[in-house]
C-alpha cells in the first residue's frame, strides 16, 4: 500500500492523541470527528433523511463520506430485499437552508464553532427534545432518568474535547461557573422515558428519549447546548445515539 493511501482513514478514525500533554490530561482520547443523525420524514413513509456533521480536517474527505454512505445504504437495502436509492445530497447553513452539494464539494457550507457559541441566544427557560436514545453514565452506571447537570457537563466535556482536537485550542468557557449553575437549573414537567429504540430490540441500545422543559438557565448555557446538538450526546453519539434539539421557551 502506497504511503498516504490511508490518509483519509487515519484522519477520520485515527483518534490520534495530542502532542500537548495538557490537552491529553484534560481530554484524554479524542472523540471521533463526525456525528450521524437519522430523521424520518413525516410526509413520506418510504424516505429518511441521514445527516452527518464533520469536524476539523476530516471535512477534506467529505466526498469519501458521501460515497461510503451511499454504498452502505444500497447494500443494506439489498440485504433486506428493499430497493434503496439516494435522491440527493445537500449542505445546511446556520439557518437550516439547503445548498445542493456538487461533486467537488465546492458548495459545502463550513460552520464555525465560535460563531455558534457567540450567537446571542439567551433564555431563562428552554425545552430539550431527545430524538434518539441518550446513553449517559454516572459512576459506571447508565442513567435511567434525565439529569440536567449530568447531561450539561457531559456536553461541556464533549464540545471542549472536539474543539481541542479538531479546532483551535480551548473553548473560552467558565467551566466552574457553568458546572455549578447546571445544578441550579429547575426541571419542569417532562416526558422522558428509558426504553429501546423503535428500530432495534437490542437492550444495549436502550436510552433516554422524550422531552422536558427547564428554567433558571444561566448565561452561556443555551449557546453551548446548541453547539452540542450538532454533535449529539452520550455514548454512541458519533453513530446517531443521543441526537437532540434545544428550543427557547
Amino acid at each position: 500500500m502506497e504511503e498516504g493511501e490511508c490518509a483519509p482513514h487515519r484522519s477520520v478514525f485515527g483518534q490520534i492523541l495530542s502532542t500537548d500533554p495538557d490537552v491529553v490530561r484534560r481530554h484524554q482520547k479524542p472523540p471521533l470527528p463526525f456525528s450521524f443523525k437519522v430523521r424520518a420524514i413525516p410526509t413520506d413513509d418510504l424516505s429518511i433523511e441521514l445527516s452527518i456533521v464533520i469536524s476539523g480536517s476530516a471535512i477534506q474527505h467529505v466526498s469519501i463520506f458521501q460515497s461510503a454512505i451511499k454504498l452502505m445504504l444500497v447494500s443494506a437495502g439489498e440485504k433486506s430485499g428493499v430497493g434503496v436509492s439516494v435522491s440527493g445530497a445537500c449542505s445546511l447553513d446556520y439557518q437550516g437552508g439547503r445548498h445542493a452539494l456538487n461533486k467537488d464539494s465546492s458548495s459545502l457550507v463550513i460552520l464555525s464553532t465560535l460563531e455558534i457559541l457567540q450567537t446571542p441566544r439567551q433564555s431563562d427557560s428552554i425545552r430539550i427534545i431527545i430524538e434518539s436514545p441518550l446513553r449517559l453514565f454516572s459512576a459506571g452506571i447508565i442513567a435511567h432518568s434525565f439529569d440536567f447537570g449530568l447531561f450539561f457537563r457531559s456536553q461541556m466535556r464533549r464540545c471542549s474535547s472536539l474543539f481541542a482536537y479538531y479546532g483551535e485550542g480551548e473553548l473560552g468557557l467558565d467551566y466552574s461557573f457553568l458546572s455549578a449553575a447546571a445544578d441550579r437549573v429547575t426541571p419542569l414537567a417532562n416526558s422522558f422515558t428509558f426504553s429501546k429504540p423503535v428500530w432495534s430490540k437490542r437492550s444495549a441500545l436502550n436510552g433516554i428519549t422524550g422531552r422536558g422543559e427547564f428554567r433558571d438557565i444561566a448565561d452561556g448555557m443555551l449557546p453551548l447546548l446548541t453547539l452540542g446538538s450538532y454533535f449529539n450526546a452520550g455514548k454512541g453519539s458519533a453513530y446517531g445515539m443521543g441526537a437532540y434539539r434545544v428550543e427557547e421557551l
